[in-house]
C-alpha cells in the first residue's frame, strides 16, 4: 500500500477547500479506505469539521511537526498528534501555521518540508488529503511538491475562475523544473446554483479552457453545509441524503472510478 496524495488548492479563499477535503476524506473512510487528512491551513477549518475543538490549544499540529522537520528533530509518536474521526486520521492545524512562511525562509530545501512529512505516512494509508491555505509562495510550492494530484475547488464566480488558470500555470512550471508528474485531477465547481445565469456562464467559461479537466459533479450551494459545520460535521454526516451530500458521493465515485 502506498498512498495517493491529493492536495486541494486555490489561491482564493472561500471556495470550499476545507469543506471538500473533509467531506471527501469522510466518504473515502466510509468506503473502508485508509485516509489521512493534513490540515495545511492556519484557519483550521478542516480540523473543526473533523470534530476538533479548541484548536488553538493543541500541543501538536501541522505547524509544530513541520518546525521539527525544519530543525532536524525527530517527530513524536503518531498517537500524540493524530486525531481520529469517523475513520479519518487527521493532523490538525491552527493559527501557528501562519508563521510557517517565515520559519521556512532560512531552511535548506524549504520547498520540500511538507513532502518530507507526507512521505513518512505514504506506506500507512491509501489516500493522503491536504487542505491547503489560500495563498501562493513557498507554502503552495510545498503542497504541490507533496502531491500526486491536485483538486482545484472553484466557486462559480469570475474571480475564483481566474485563480484556477494561475494554479494551472504554477503546476506546469513545477513539472518543468522538477521533472515530477503532477496531475490536475480536476476543477471542482462548488456553491453552484443552476438557477442563476452567472453560475451557468462561469461554468461555460471554465469548460472553454483546454487541458484543464473539470469534474462532471458540481456541488450545489446550500445553507445546510454551513449548518453542518456548526456541529463539527461534514454535510455527509449531518444530512447524508441532502443534494450536497449526494453530490460529494458522486464526486468521490468520479475521483476513484479509474482505480
Amino acid at each position: 500500500m502506498r498512498a495517493k496524495v491529493i492536495a486541494l488548492v486555490n489561491e482564493k479563499g472561500g471556495v470550499g477547500k476545507s469543506t471538500s477535503a473533509a467531506t471527501i476524506g469522510y466518504i473515502l473512510a466510509q468506503k473502508k479506505k485508509k485516509v489521512l487528512l493534513i490540515d495545511f491551513d492556519g484557519q483550521g477549518h478542516a480540523s473543526l469539521l473533523c470534530g476538533v475543538r479548541n484548536i488553538n490549544q493543541l500541543q501538536e499540529t501541522t505547524a509544530t511537526l513541520l518546525n521539527r522537520i525544519i530543525c532536524g528533530e525527530e517527530l513524536p509518536e503518531a498517537e500524540s498528534f493524530l486525531h481520529r474521526h469517523k475513520g479519518v486520521d487527521l493532523i490538525p492545524s491552527n493559527s501557528q501555521l501562519f508563521a510557517l512562511e517565515r520559519n521556512l525562509s532560512n531552511a535548506d530545501f524549504r520547498e520540500t518540508k511538507l513532502q518530507e512529512l507526507t512521505e513518512r505516512f505514504r506506506e500507512q494509508y491509501e489516500y493522503i488529503l491536504i487542505d491547503c491555505m489560500p495563498n501562493g509562495g513557498t507554502t503552495q510550492i510545498n503542497a504541490m511538491l507533496s502531491a500526486d494530484e491536485l483538486i482545484i475547488p472553484t466557486q462559480a464566480e469570475v474571480f475564483s475562475a481566474v485563480g484556477m488558470t494561475q494554479l494551472a500555470r504554477h503546476s506546469a512550471i513545477i513539472q518543468k523544473n522538477t521533472g515530477r508528474r503532477l496531475k490536475i485531477a480536476g476543477v471542482l465547481i462548488t456553491m453552484y446554483d443552476k438557477r442563476t445565469s452567472l453560475s451557468r456562464e462561469v461554468c461555460g467559461m471554465l469548460e472553454e479552457y483546454k487541458g484543464i479537466p473539470i469534474f462532471k459533479t458540481r456541488i450545489p450551494r446550500s445553507v445546510k453545509v454551513g449548518e453542518a459545520a456548526l456541529y463539527g460535521q461534514t454535510i455527509s454526516e449531518y444530512a447524508p441524503n441532502h443534494p450536497a451530500a449526494l453530490a460529494y458521493e458522486a464526486l468521490v465515485k468520479e475521483l476513484t472510478e479509474n482505480e
